[in-house]
Parts: structure tokens; C-alpha cells; sequence
């Protein structure tokens, strides 16, 4: 290899070191942007008034049952408070693991192949929570 290429490679090794720096930080400066906006949700829904949640009186429903208004305003509620967690590389991360997962199951034999996996629902096995766990302790 001569000099002139091996001082290249170098060159390119450097520009893609310096480049991946970049990247990383405005990956993180992403990730605490986003977890600034989760934090000023929960504020938000913290501050507002629970008064529609709170136990009934009288001969309505039970104090723990909660009403169908009271469940919608539970739903609004979690989707302001998850708003922004949901991001593409979320996503990604999420089906990056779940084909992690996938093949780690076939690797000690609870499925044939990685693919099987899929096919387990909606009727999934007792231990499949065992599995995950194996799975998280293996990492």
C-alpha cells in the first residue's frame, strides 16, 4: 500500500470521526430538547385542575370507577404528557429491538425460526415474559 493512499485513508478515517461527533451531539442536543417538552407537558398536567377525577358523592358510581368523561380526560391527558416522546428514531429503536428480541428467542430455541415469533399472537405464551427478561439480562 503506498503512502499517498494509506495518508488518505487516513484523512477520510478523520472527516467520518469528526462528522460522527457532529451527529452525536445533535442527537443529544434532539433527546434533551424533546425530554425539555415531556417535562413542560407533565408541569402543565399537573397544573390542571383534577377536579373532574376526583371521587363522586351520592349514589353515583362507585368512588374507583372511573366515568366515560373521566377516561377521556385521562386519554387527553396521557397524550399531551406523551407528546414529542415519539420520535422516527424512537421507532426505529423500537423495531431494531424487536428484531433483537426476535432473533435472541430462536437463539435458545423457543421458536423454530426468528420469524415465528410473530405468529404468536394474539395468543402468547405464559413465560413470554421470561423470555424478554432472558433477553435483557443476555444484553
Amino acid at each position: 500500500m503506498s503512502q499517498f493512499a494509506t495518508g488518505g485513508a487516513l484523512t477520510r478515517a478523520l472527516t467520518l470521526l469528526s462528522e460522527s461527533h457532529n451527529i452525536s451531539l445533535d442527537a443529544a442536543a434532539e433527546d434533551q430538547a424533546e425530554e425539555i417538552e415531556s417535562l413542560e407537558n407533565g408541569i402543565a398536567i399537573d397544573s390542571m385542575d383534577d377536579n373532574s377525577i376526583t371521587q363522586r358523592q351520592g349514589n353515583g358510581p362507585s368512588k374507583y370507577q372511573k366515568t366515560a368523561t373521566e377516561t377521556d380526560n385521562l386519554t387527553v391527558n396521557l397524550k399531551t404528557a406523551s407528546a414529542g416522546v415519539i420520535v422516527n428514531t424512537t421507532q426505529l429503536d423500537y423495531k431494531r429491538y424487536w428484531l433483537q428480541f426476535k432473533d435472541f428467542t430462536a437463539s435458545i430455541g423457543k421458536v423454530k425460526n426468528a420469524s415465528d415469533i410473530d405468529d404468536l399472537f394474539p395468543n402468547i405464551p405464559a413465560d413470554f415474559p421470561t423470555w424478554i427478561a432472558l433477553w435483557i439480562m443476555d444484553k
